[in-house]
């Protein structure tokens, strides 16, 4: 009698906080009570978490084609399925997917943590999610939680604009900044020379370049166009990667390997200011410097490099080349050989790739080769860390000011790299996402070897503020640490367990001394 008294209550209570969801779910509510189930199954939770948790994503999880047999385009929950695909919550497999099936708690959180970036999951109610399935009732705390944070974010945009000051004194201040402004335009004797935006933006410049953080900076509205073309831009002759850290500071992420711009010896941080005889001034944008460096094949670029403060010439001939973000060989019909050269949006299917040839075939000598790899996609490195890190154990941690959110391990079919002999190559340009790879590696597998320098110390994670008159600020909002020893390497690098300096002359004759110690001595 106690117990259907308590369900009794308990169903009340699910149907009152049934009003936070929207009609999408509101049938859930009446299927369960008069099924007298709260457990939820496949179909119900993947329908909610593609409607519900995702935010907005690039309409191109549309051409993904499913492999699952039980699944066509006819099928109600395609498009569903499609999406969770694309965010790598799904496998893409050629096996039956069976919809009507529960689902593991634990599993369930771990990936709404993926998706909202809230962290329910607490040493305390860990082994509690694993032993039971979802319920309609962790829906309703999910959308609880949500609604909350939506109502929080409104509060703080209708706040007094003046909320961020802490005392009278920073007020009293800030108010000394404006009347200077005010006074610059009415009684400056050259105050018709002035233009009210230009003072405006020169201010915000000053307060991110006092940050001294080269990773924190604003953009006017026409170099915040050209910033966000650039965080995709390929250059299509001389293929090196490309950044606009600065407005009108056009610098070299990396040159990649076997590009023209590698064998013209540019290093990442190179800052081009030339291009022939074009010069780059405040008043360029990365389209127009694009549009001087692209050309067609075979023909020459004169570019002028500022690096170290040393200002040099260097001719390239443009080449129409395709490279992948991985490639895989046999070295010495001993060693597996894979080459990532950037953590692009497509490196972590092209290394499953490589690592399931890796499995087919006998070798268990491998080198992972991240020289001048400049990182790019935490998302894609984490995926690729779940082909080894064992299952629900944490690969990476990102720090905000008041928060974490960890990232772990999904995946199936693992390899044990305690199985194998591996050897990560890397340089001062291995960098960023590259590193969070290497660190985490280590703290699972500390049988891997480093080879050569000390790395390039980027752990840091920005994000874009977008305004209306199309101006946006690019700023650091966290640190990248690896999970099992809570490395941080900002600006102290990884170390490496052997240095081998590269011998660039030999390297000119197509010799890789780096490569060759591993070779030759293992």
């Amino acid at each position: 009698m106690f117990k259907k008294f308590f369900l009794v209550i308990f169903l009340v209570l699910l149907l009152n906080n049934s009003l936070l969801l929207n009609n999408t779910y509101a049938s859930f509510k009446t299927q369960i009570i008069e099924k007298n189930d709260l457990e939820l199954n496949w179909e119900i939770i993947f329908k909610y978490i593609a409607e519900k948790l995702l935010k907005e994503i690039p309409e191109s999880y549309k051409y993904i084609k499913l492999n699952f047999k039980n699944l066509d385009e006819k099928n109600k929950n395609y498009e569903n399925i499609q999406k969770l695909v694309y965010i790598n919550v799904i496998p893409n497999k050629n096996v039956i997917l069976n919809l009507k099936s529960k689902l593991n708690a634990y599993y369930f959180f771990q990936i709404v943590n993926y998706t909202t970036w809230f962290d329910f999951i607490t040493e305390k109610n860990k082994e509690i999610l694993k032993s039971r399935n979802v319920k309609y009732s962790d829906l309703v705390m999910i959308n609880e939680i949500l609604a909350q944070e939506k109502k929080y974010k409104e509060n703080q945009i209708t706040k007094d604009d003046y909320s961020f000051f802490q005392t009278d004194e920073e007020k009293s201040k800030f108010q000394i900044y404006l009347d200077v402004y005010n006074t610059l335009l009415s009684d400056y004797y050259n105050s018709d020379d002035l233009v009210k935006i230009d003072l405006i933006y020169s201010s915000i410049n000053w307060l991110t370049n006092w940050t001294q953080d080269q990773f924190t900076t604003f953009f006017p509205p026409s170099e915040s166009k050209d910033f966000e073309e650039s965080l995709s831009w390929e250059f299509e002759w001389i293929w090196a990667y490309v950044d606009m850290e600065k407005p009108w500071i056009l610098k070299i992420i990396s040159p990649l390997s076997g590009s023209p711009a590698e064998k013209a010896w540019l290093k990442w941080w190179d800052i081009i200011t030339k291009i022939n005889d074009f010069e780059i001034t405040k008043t360029t944008t990365i389209t127009e410097a694009v549009s001087k460096i692209k050309w067609p094949a075979l023909s020459k670029v004169k570019l002028t490099i500022l690096r170290d403060q040393n200002t040099f010439e260097v001719e390239i001939i443009r080449e129409r080349i395709i490279l992948k973000d991985v490639e895989y060989k046999i070295l010495d019909n001993k060693f597996f050989y894979i080459q990532i050269r950037m953590f692009w949006n497509k490196v972590y299917s092209e290394f499953k790739n490589a690592l399931f040839e890796l499995k087919k075939s006998q070798y268990k000598k491998v080198i992972i080769d991240l020289r001048n790899n400049p990182g790019w996609y935490l998302e894609q490195v984490t995926d690729i860390l779940s082909l080894f890190i064992p299952k629900w154990e944490k690969t990476a941690v990102v720090k905000y000011k008041n928060e974490n959110y960890v990232y772990y391990s999904f995946w199936d079919n693992k390899i044990n790299l305690w199985d194998y002999e591996v050897y990560i190559l890397v340089n001062s340009w291995t960098a960023s996402a590259s590193e969070i790879i290497i660190a985490t590696l280590k703290d699972y597998f500390p049988n891997i070897k480093i080879i050569w320098e000390k790395t390039y110390w980027k752990w840091s994670v920005q994000t874009v503020k977008y305004y209306y008159d199309g101006s946006s600020f690019k700023y650091t909002i966290a640190k990248w640490f690896s999970w099992k020893t809570q490395t941080w390497i900002d600006k102290i690098w990884i170390s490496p367990d052997v240095k081998i300096v590269l011998d660039v002359e030999k390297f000119k004759n197509g010799e890789d001394n780096q490569l060759n110690y591993i070779l030759q001595n293992h």
